[in-house]
């Protein structure tokens, strides 16, 4: 096999360049594909080693050769660069290279990044050579690890070469602020422009939202030399161009800018991005003026096929697999998410928080939790720069389950503030119930929400730390049992009976995410014998066991559904339970017909069907976007 695939990467390395899509003053050329590959640290010099081959983007674990390998890793590769790139400037981005890597072009080091989740890049443009080949080195050292997944090794998402003019459109950033009442919206962008010219440019700004050319914004700027600009513009919407993002009608709107110089354009950039609005109070979470109370997973990024590279595949697969056992509201996991998975939740609905990956007690020289800290600042920095647009993230967190933690959370919250204002910040908690922590030295005391993990749920806890903050609702950030094996008949035991406990009575939380989704890869302390910790819904293949339909039901946007004498009956939500929120576009489908359902708020009485079905038929509750999240079969 390794001969193979070694025979196979020569063949592609030999094929020459590829290429991803353009945009209007960009360019740019993947480096994904096969890459050259060895654990020999003798790779820096090239001193006539053997290299196998591996790729891009992927993991090294995935191999059988190295499964279990912790340390160091080679890449090399070479790449030519179109004559048509000259006198451009020329970036050379990483999205993401597990946990520390080294680059170097052409024999010289181009330096160095710390943190496995986050992107990167490095200006080439004076390295490279044209009509040649150009030599590609990165080191990538997998043996920092945290938490209790594998901590899988390697260049894990997309390389890419990128060419532009010396004016650029470095992000846009785009915020919206609806008027519920009015129904109208104000649009907030702030632009990051760049001029890596040694001469001060005039451009034209202009951006205009998909669909609607007369809904623009328009700036005449000057970018000073060698240097970036901050801009700042709002837009106005008025009612009939508002439809608002929620997780069951997940409206996006398409923002495209562009920089002309002289009527020629300089630099295009497009973003997606949602209106909604998020407000928290003493005990709910609003969704666009709405009380929610809604349910999610967290799910580990692992997979023994495809490591942590999350391709389209099994992104587009576990997202709509927890959508259907009714996923709306999670955590979801401690670091950065891949962008595609963004997307596809921004696409789908889901809420999440984003978080970097702080853990535990960890006390290793450069993330240990201590103000000031500017590799944590660094990677909050990076992922609030590339996902600031997705209307999937309602907040930041700044860590997981830490102790002696008040002076490192409270400045990361600060600092986080400053990079975005808007959102909530919070760390996930697991010490607050605790008789030690108190609100003088416990900083939930300066986060937005309580982010709490709790294992096994005791009756008390929320009751505690509800008494402690009373003017912060709770969100179970993880709700778990133990872990409760794997095979098709696994199931929960008591979760029902706990999540009762954890909610009932207590309309001050707002939600449960379980931990956990799938079962995932790893070797900490009390790993079963498989190699996976078992906690998922589904097995690390994503075959679902018996608690992914327990947990579905569990999580039902309805009390009951049900057919009796031919009639069906659809009992909701109370007020007081979770979940609960307004049922808005949902259907009821059988195979032989279709019933669009009115409006259903929690509380409202048992709706009922004005026909009768016929005996033996399946009915199932659709959701707006499509899922299937209840089912009943008639009677006989």
């Amino acid at each position: 096999m390794k001969t193979l695939r070694t025979l196979i990467g020569l063949l592609l390395l030999m094929a020459g360049r590829t290429f991803a899509a353009d945009s209007p003053g960009e360019w740019q050329q993947s480096l994904d594909g096969l890459w050259q590959f060895t654990t020999n640290q003798a790779a820096v010099d090239d001193t006539g080693i053997a290299w196998d081959h591996i790729t891009v983007p992927g993991n090294w674990d995935t191999l059988p050769e190295y499964s279990t390998y912790k340390g160091m890793g080679w890449y090399r590769r070479e790449f030519t660069l179109s004559a048509d790139w000259q006198g451009k400037r020329i970036r050379l981005k990483f999205d993401a290279v597990y946990h520390d890597a080294t680059v170097w072009l052409n024999g010289k080091e181009l330096g160095r990044h710390h943190g496995g989740y986050t992107p990167f890049e490095f200006d080439v443009t004076g390295l490279v050579k044209y009509g040649e080949p150009n030599t590609l080195l990165v080191s990538a050292d997998n043996s920092y690890g945290r938490g209790a997944w594998w901590h899988w090794g390697g260049i894990s998402r997309s390389v890419t070469l990128i060419a532009n003019h010396d004016t650029r459109i470095v992000w846009q950033h785009i915020r919206s602020e609806p008027d519920l009442a009015a129904g109208t919206a104000k649009v907030f962008v702030q632009y990051r422009l760049a001029n890596a010219g040694s001469a001060a440019v005039h451009v034209a700004l202009a951006s205009a939202l998909e669909g609607t050319p007369e809904t623009s914004l328009q700036k005449n700027i000057t970018i000073p030399a060698l240097g970036e600009i901050m801009v700042d513009l709002e837009l106005a919407l008025p009612k009939d161009r508002v439809r608002l993002w929620h997780f069951d009608h997940p409206n996006l709107y398409q923002l495209t800018t562009t920089l002309t110089t002289n009527g020629q354009i300089q630099h295009e950039q497009t973003d997606r991005f949602g209106i909604r609005k998020i407000e928290v109070t003493k005990d709910s979470l609003l969704l666009n003026g709405e009380r929610i109370r809604v349910n999610g997973f967290n799910r580990v990024s692992d997979n023994r096929k495809f490591g942590n590279t999350e391709p389209d595949e099994l992104v587009k697969l576990d997202v709509d697999l927890m959508k259907r056992a009714n996923g709306n509201l999670t955590r979801l996991m401690h670091h950065p998410q891949a962008p595609n998975l963004l997307d596809y939740l921004d696409e789908k609905g889901m809420l999440i928080w984003g978080e970097i990956p702080v853990w535990g007690g960890d006390k290793n020289a450069d993330v240990n939790v201590k103000s000031g800290n500017l590799v944590t600042r660094q990677w909050m920095s990076e992922m609030i720069a590339r996902d600031y647009n997705h209307p999937c993230i309602i907040g930041w967190s700044v860590g997981n389950e830490i102790t002696e933690h008040y002076d490192y959370v409270k400045d990361m919250i600060d600092y986080t503030r400053t990079l975005d204002p808007h959102r909530m910040v919070a760390y996930a908690s697991y010490t607050g119930a605790r008789k030690n922590y108190t609100p003088e030295n416990d900083p939930i005391s300066v986060s937005d929400i309580i982010l709490y993990n709790a294992y096994p749920y005791n009756r008390n806890s929320a009751e505690i730390v509800h008494s402690k903050w009373p003017d912060k609702p709770i969100f179970f950030s993880e709700f778990g049992v133990t872990q409760f094996g794997t095979g098709p008949a696994a199931r929960i035991d008591g979760l029902a009976e706990r999540m009762a406990l954890a909610t009932v009575g207590r309309p001050y939380v707002i939600g449960i995410s379980l931990w956990t989704f799938n079962d995932y890869r790893s070797d900490y302390p009390n790993t079963p014998p498989s190699g996976n910790r078992e906690w998922g819904i589904v097995e690390e293949d994503r075959r679902p066991k018996a608690a992914y339909q327990q947990v579905r039901e569990l999580f039902s946007p309805v009390r009951s559904l049900s057919v009796k004498d031919g009639f069906i009956y659809l009992v909701p939500r109370g007020t007081d339970e979770t979940p609960s929120f307004i049922l808005r576009g949902y259907k009821l489908r059988w195979d032989e017909g279709e019933i669009a359902l009115p409006n259903i708020k929690p509380g409202d009485p048992v709706w009922t069907s004005e026909s009768k079905i016929k005996p033996g038929v399946v009915v199932r509750l659709i959701s707006p976007t499509g899922y299937d999240v209840a089912e009943s079969r008639a009677d006989h």
